[in-house]
């Protein structure tokens, strides 16, 4: 396992702590819990990610390097998301180039959340905004995960 992974395994039971507790508002504006039930194993799975929310859909961007969005390919699957001290649910399903809507997603995700921008080796332009460069050359390493959110949710 990385330095990252392990950094980030050590780092997800405080921050889901924190996410959880009366002082969410420290972190949970582009910070949610989404909990899943492990494809393989079946077992209850809840992970910390930068996320980003529009109306019925929130986004969540990771690299193909990790293996938590696995559990979303094919058809949805669903979900429960814990955002900013409320409790979701819906439907979340992995897109990846060259699927309908992936690189529209990441571009909406970095633009609304820049700093991660950096993470996944996308440069910014003045605006703030991704590198339409950047996104071609790193679209194969990023997948986005869209999770439609029920009805009333």
């Amino acid at each position: 396992m990385s330095i990252q992974g392990i950094l980030y395994k050590l780092l997800n039971v405080p921050m889901t702590a924190l996410l959880r507790s009366p002082l969410h508002g420290i972190a949970s504006r582009n910070l949610c819990v989404l909990g899943y039930r492990g494809r393989k194993s079946g077992r209850r799975i809840t992970t910390p990610l930068s996320y980003v929310r529009d109306g019925e859909c929130v986004r969540l961007l990771t690299s193909v390097d990790t293996n938590w969005w696995k559990n979303f390919t094919g058809e949805a699957q669903p979900v429960e998301l814990e955002i900013a001290g409320e409790r979701l649910t819906g439907r979340a399903i992995a897109l990846r180039d060259p699927d309908p809507g992936h690189r529209d997603g990441v571009r909406t995700f970095l633009t609304a959340l820049p700093r991660d921008a950096f993470v996944y080796g996308i440069g910014l332009d003045g605006s703030r905004r991704p590198k339409e460069a950047d996104l071609e050359r790193q679209a194969g390493h990023v997948v986005l995960v869209e999770i439609t959110l029920d009805a009333g949710a």
